[in-house]
């Protein structure tokens, strides 16, 4: 094997090697937030729980927040593989069903996550809405879901897809977190109320 070839392959030893850490380090994160909540969890103690120093925490987040975004984004990616497996043509009230009924599957039985999760979207929304449309795949994902429904008289052209689309899901999000703080109903119960909400006010007039 010449130069360039071991080379390679002790890059992608490492890499691989790297993604591992990160991902040890993630998980041992989510550890100590569901134990501990965001606000009380130490550095430290999600170090110790990884089996890593305090130094390869910061290597791979720079903060405690970024760890919660990397949860949302994670989450994300496997919503849109939901919305992505649905017929292209699936009406727009289908769309959104799913749309609710996994973001309860996934959080219906993680409220501390949740409500952290909460926190720091709301903390970070203005500049998160102001970032590039293809960092958030539920966003990408939705987008064209909405113009189909508008081209089909599903839903009102009044406003552009894109902020029909972001209408949506920060109402829905936001009835999840509010959740945390008083769940009388189910989680799954309260989303699909929403989505109807949602639909009474988008119908074409």
């Amino acid at each position: 094997m010449d130069e360039t070839d071991e080379g390679t392959r002790t890059w992608t030893e490492r890499d691989r090697q790297r993604e591992e850490t990160r991902r040890k380090v993630y998980e041992a994160a989510l550890e100590v937030f569901r134990r501990d909540g965001v606000e009380k969890a130490r550095i430290d103690e999600i170090a110790r729980v990884a089996g890593v120093s305090r130094g390869t925490f910061y290597f791979h987040f720079h903060t405690k927040d970024d760890v919660l975004l990397e949860l949302v984004h994670e989450s994300e990616t496997k919503l849109c593989d939901r919305m992505e497996a649905m017929p292209e043509d699936a009406p727009i009230l289908e769309v959104l069903d799913a749309i609710a009924e996994h973001i309860a599957a996934q959080w219906s039985g993680d409220p501390q996550l949740l409500r952290d999760i909460g926190v720091v979207s709301f903390r970070n929304i203005a500049r998160s809405m102001d970032e590039e449309r293809e960092a958030h795949p539920a966003r990408v994902a939705l987008v064209p879901r909405i113009r189909s429904a508008i081209a089909r008289n599903e839903v009102s052209g009044l406003l552009p897809a894109e902020i029909t689309s972001d209408f949506f899901l920060v109402n829905l999000f936001g009835a999840a977190v509010a959740w945390v703080g008083n769940p009388a109903l189910p989680l799954d119960v309260l989303l699909k109320s929403v989505v109807q909400l949602f639909m009474r006010a988008a119908r074409p007039d």
